[in-house]
């Protein structure tokens, strides 16, 4: 066959349906032999593309692994800012936090000495009670509550030196009242068993000046101020007791605080007074203050007395509990009353 003849197309198909007898009958040595040739050719070309597009391929494959790694590291640049960031906020809101608890103590520090200053202004008894008033929210406080109770416990023996005449004085009153007040306004059972320790303050100004009309009058003010507040401020009756001790055993030894005889009373007499001087002093207070804790404090005493399975002063109970009825009736009669002006 001329090299310039065209392949015959019947060879193509031939080869394409693998029919061995037409290759063997019609074509050629030739033929055959420059079909081998384009064979060895296409197989050459298709080599070569083959290995153009696995190149391809790789680089594609690099050029992703590339972009994978780079998403990544941006992850982790991302992610390790983010913790840098949270970490540097949590130290700057630890350490404004430090700045604001070091003002915070700052500023108490400065109102205590302020309020320190006022207590103890001894030209001016306005002044005196106002500091004498406003310690009492270093009493409520933890940190301050040891000062504050030493300050005010010095401040009623200066109130009661200051006071020379007879009897106690309106201001002096006043004075040891407010300072009472701020003494047993706190939740602190024993803070109130402090404060009743400084009791022996009175009985040390009985025995100077023998005037027991003051010495009552005040021992009154502590039995109010501190009895009352601890059924409210003690969670057990064991803890009240410790804050009744001292008033108890100062009356023991000094019957006069209490308006007694000069005979000195037994543990159980003693309590019996103490109860009396509370429920007389709540009744008075009652009948002309517009609020009083006077009913919670008895009706808190008057559940001690009910829980307990004997008790250990059946008269002092009796007291107690009567009070707390005749509170609850007067509470109960003057809320009733409203109700009645308006249906009225």
């Amino acid at each position: 066959m001329p090299d310039d003849e065209q392949f015959p197309l019947e060879h193509l198909e031939a080869i394409r349906r693998e029919d061995l007898a037409h290759v063997a009958r019609s074509m050629s040595l030739t033929d055959l032999e420059k079909m081998k040739v384009a064979e060895e050719v296409f197989e050459l070309h298709y080599r070569r593309r083959n290995r153009g597009d696995r190149l391809a391929a790789i680089s594609q494959a690099v050029l992703a692994l590339v972009a994978v790694g780079g998403i990544l590291e941006n992850a982790y640049q991302t992610y390790s800012n983010n913790v840098q960031q949270h970490a540097q906020q949590r130290a700057d809101q630890e350490r404004w936090a430090r700045e604001f608890q070091r003002a915070q103590a700052a500023d108490k520090y400065r109102a205590f000495f302020e309020t320190s200053a006022l207590a103890t202004d001894a030209a001016n008894p306005d002044k005196r009670l106002v500091g004498y008033a406003l310690l009492q929210e270093f009493v409520q406080d933890h940190d301050y509550n040891a000062k504050a109770t030493l300050l005010l416990e010095q401040a009623l023996q200066q109130e009661l030196s200051r006071d020379k005449d007879p009897g106690l004085g309106e201001e002096a009153q006043s004075a040891i009242t407010t300072i009472l007040r701020s003494l047993s306004d706190t939740n602190d059972c024993k803070a109130l068993q402090n404060a009743a320790r400084s009791v022996d303050l009175i009985a040390r100004r009985l025995g100077r000046n023998h005037d027991s009309a003051e010495a009552t009058e005040v021992f009154g003010l502590y039995v109010r101020a501190l009895a009352g507040r601890a059924s409210l401020a003690c969670g057990s009756l064991e803890e009240v007791r410790e804050v009744w001790g001292p008033l108890r055993e100062a009356l023991q030894k000094n019957p006069g605080l209490g308006g007694l005889g000069p005979k000195a009373p037994t543990a159980a007499e003693a309590a019996v007074r103490l109860v009396e001087i509370l429920r007389d002093r709540c009744l008075a207070e009652v009948e002309v203050a517009g609020s009083s804790d006077c009913p919670e404090i008895f009706a808190r005493y008057a559940h001690h007395c009910a829980v307990q399975a004997t008790q250990k002063n059946p008269k002092a109970c009796q007291i107690l509990i009567q009070t707390s009825t005749r509170l609850a009736a007067k509470q109960a009669s003057a809320g009733l009353l409203p109700g009645l002006g308006d249906k009225g």
